[in-house]
């Protein structure tokens, strides 16, 4: 993994670990399938810039609207209807772990369907991974919950991770079949060809009558320029460049990230499961991605986003 690669894969930790955040202060106010239709329609918009930008956007979306479909449809419009009912009753901690199942479901469909070999030291770091996960979740799903608390927990998070498999399947399809096509036209067919099917769907569920605070305004459109548009180039990028497991493997970094804004910006307590828990998922992190330092030390003279 390059500088360059590394610097994408810190930024889009931080843009993704804040959109559990968004889902949890906009749901309430909006409603899962509005506010999950307002996030793609506002980052359909977003890629309007990119097409008065870039015509030739366009030409790329009519090419391989089949394909862009799929992608729209399955990794983003789906997953982020399931992530809107599941946050509300989930917190934006355990969506983020949830959201951690990724790299494992795209590692299996990648070397199932597609033949992608892993490496022994890329699995290993996948299994550490999953088990730094394990401890962040250790106190929600062991800290006294009762069975029938826990109960009611499981289908919001069944959403969650049926999510998680849009987001593989997603990861794999535009690896494979869109790999000459440029992140920024992929996510700009994808978005629009998604905001087009949610559109409607987002004017008949708005909540009409009902007063929208400003901070749930100014968290849906953030979700959608900022945790959608903008992170879905960085992601579709770092698929082309690394490979789906490796790239969805920053789903297991999201988690810390979302433990230190919920320290910082809400003074939740850092318990020693979650510093635990975060060490260890570095540690899966850096095997999984094969880093190495000697390769991070040389310079990347390739600019953030391809073209």
């Amino acid at each position: 993994m390059s500088r360059r690669d590394l610097i994408i894969f810190i930024s889009l930790s931080f843009m993704w670990s804040l959109s559990f955040i968004f889902y949890r202060v906009g749901v309430p106010e909006f409603g899962s399938m509005s506010f999950a239709s307002l996030r793609v329609i506002f980052a359909g918009l977003t890629m309007l810039v990119f097409i008065a930008i870039n015509p030739s956007h366009l030409r790329v979306m009519r090419m391989h609207w089949k394909l862009l479909s799929i992608v729209g449809l399955v990794s983003t419009a789906i997953p982020f209807v399931l992530f809107s009912y599941a946050a509300q009753s989930v917190n934006a901690g355990v969506l983020a772990v949830l959201n951690a199942a990724v790299p494992m479901m795209s590692g299996f469909i990648a070397s199932t369907f597609f033949d992608e070999k892993l490496s022994k030291k890329q699995i290993l770091g996948l299994f550490i991974g999953i088990t730094g996960v394990v401890i962040l979740m250790s106190e929600s799903l062991f800290g006294g919950a009762s069975l029938s608390g826990l109960g009611s927990g499981l289908l919001p998070m069944g959403y969650a991770l049926l999510g998680c498999v849009g987001y593989a399947v997603g990861a794999n399809v535009t690896r494979n079949y869109l790999q000459d096509t440029s992140p920024v036209a992929i996510t700009v067919g994808a978005m629009l060809i998604a905001s087009m099917v949610m559109l409607p769907i987002g004017v008949y569920e708005f909540p009409y009558g009902q007063s929208i605070s400003l901070k749930a305004w100014v968290s849906v459109v953030c979700i959608g320029v900022f945790s959608t548009a903008i992170a879905f180039i960085f992601i579709n990028e770092l698929i082309k460049s690394i490979g789906p497991m490796r790239a969805t493997s920053i789903t297991l970094v999201i988690p810390i990230f979302a433990i230190i804004f919920g320290y910082i910006l809400l003074g939740e307590a850092l318990d020693t499961a979650a510093i635990i828990g975060s060490a260890v998922i570095l540690v899966g992190t850096y095997l999984s991605l094969n880093l190495s330092v000697k390769s991070f030390t040389k310079s990347s003279r390739r600019p953030l986003i391809d073209k």
